[in-house]
């Protein structure tokens, strides 16, 4: 059995008291453990910080009831791109070292904070030039990149 770690950031619609605080793990606990997942939920009065790690089918399906959970707020940064495609020529070394303590583009060395604001910035540039480039939820825009040797690493590994 493969061991899978995912980790999100989501904002709640609402501002949550710590009763609401305390339901969500109360809840979380007894569903993660009916399937084998294990994990850590940090949260403020909106932002919430979730690590959740097991099986990736119990992941997977976990995440999923999570997603459909109304209390987070919906909110794209592509709406408008099925997908979009940056050449590695986009990925100046320039532009890499703002986000990296390294030239060459190594994501999974990146802290979370720098992979966000990097793709921030490679959506507001992005193209198609028709398409309204897409802005930062407000959650993370504060958020200031700061280069790690550790950061996004740990996601990958199984």
């Amino acid at each position: 059995m493969a061991l899978i770690r995912l980790i999100y950031a989501s904002r709640a619609a609402d501002a949550l008291t710590p009763a609401d605080h305390e339901q969500i793990l109360e809840s979380s606990r007894r569903n993660n453990a009916k399937v084998g997942v294990t994990g850590l939920l940090a949260f403020g009065a909106r932002e919430f910080l979730q690590c959740l790690e097991g099986p990736r089918d119990a992941v997977n399906a976990t995440y999923a009831r999570i997603l459909g959970d109304r209390r987070h707020v919906d909110q794209r940064w592509f709406g408008e791109w099925s997908m979009h495609g940056l050449p590695p020529s986009r990925l100046s070394r320039q532009r890499v070292l703002r986000y990296s303590e390294r030239e060459l583009f190594t994501p999974t060395r990146m802290s979370g904070a720098s992979a966000t604001a990097l793709l921030a910035e490679l959506a507001r540039d992005g193209e198609p030039a028709s398409a309204e480039a897409p802005t930062e939820p407000a959650a993370t825009a504060a958020l200031e990149a700061r280069p790690t040797t550790s950061g996004l690493s740990g996601l990958f590994r199984r």
